[in-house]
């Protein structure tokens, strides 16, 4: 089990550890979470195309959606909500929150 916090959010990276415009692929237990940070802010996301079932990290980053470097399905990093149609699936999304210099998630089961 992944320790966290009382309200459910775990620390997962140190928040100078994601220069602007830069993504990181974290393990979380049998997990891996993709953090983004963008110009609209930091997001986490599932590091796993709903579609494609193919890692996200590194893919595109514009406009506040990813891109799939393997099939070009776009997510929204607000919402996971797919905006092309190239897949009606939806991306995981995960909270984030700074604390301290530090970047949280909150992670549930599913």
């Amino acid at each position: 089990m992944i320790p966290s916090s009382a309200d459910g959010f775990i620390d997962v990276l140190a928040l100078d550890d994601l220069p602007s415009s830069s993504q990181k692929s974290v393990a979380l237990g049998f997990q891996r979470v993709l953090l983004c940070h963008t110009p609209i802010g930091i997001h986490a996301v599932a590091d796993l195309c709903p579609h494609a079932l193919q890692p996200l990290a590194g893919s595109d980053i514009k406009e506040g959606a990813i891109r799939c470097a393997k099939h070009g399905a776009l997510f929204d990093l607000s919402t996971g909500k797919p905006k092309n149609g190239v897949t009606p699936k939806t991306l995981r999304i995960y909270p984030v929150r700074i604390r301290d210099g530090r970047i949280e998630i909150a992670v549930t089961p599913g």
